[in-house]
């Protein structure tokens, strides 16, 4: 497949189940390398730690250890981009889940979750934006909208993309791994 989206523009990415959406994603952020052929984005290897600091990523689910606190999550995450922790409550305020910082991961609710998931992927006001299967909160679409604005490029993966298009413009059908 080859997919190419302009800086400062947005993409849906949809389909049915098992289509290759996630897969997509993880090539994009750098979890996974491709088996063939190449993957390019903001200009560099997704592959690349101090390129990867350029992307932020709300995954699905969280890939943090239940025990750990909302804070000390998104405190990891910011650490790991190269954003002063001094962001981290203003971004979980953004997101709606301010009132959750203390609390540890096993006790949200699925909707904090996904605020969490947001957190993570606007800490630092990333040049690139990538969520995997995200809720349509109104802070969701303002972020996003907010993210065009400044001109970051924003995909979102989904296989209910409700809102989504209309806000980032372009949509892209995966079936069965390949561009429909």
């Amino acid at each position: 497949m080859s997919l190419r989206v302009p800086r400062g523009a947005g993409l849906v990415v949809t389909g049915p189940e098992g289509c290759g959406r996630t897969t997509l994603v993880r090539a994009l952020v750098g979890l996974v390398a491709p088996a063939g052929g190449r993957v390019e984005t903001l200009g560099g290897n997704p592959l690349d730690p101090e390129h990867r600091r350029r992307i932020g990523f709300g995954p699905e689910g969280l890939p943090f250890p239940r025990v750990m606190r909302v804070s000390e999550a998104l405190g990891l995450v910011a650490a790991l981009r190269g954003v002063p922790r001094s962001e981290v409550v203003p971004t979980l305020e953004r997101c709606g889940i301010a009132t959750a910082v203390g609390r540890r991961i096993h006790a949200l609710e699925p909707e904090e979750v996904r605020r969490l998931s947001l957190a993570c992927a606007l800490i630092g006001d990333p040049e690139g934006i990538v969520l995997d299967d995200p809720w349509e909160f109104p802070e969701t679409v303002a972020a996003l909208a907010r993210a065009l604005d400044r001109g970051a490029t924003v995909l979102v993966a989904s296989p209910d993309p409700g809102g989504f298009p209309a806000l980032l413009g372009r949509t892209l059908t995966l079936i069965d791994g390949r561009r429909s």
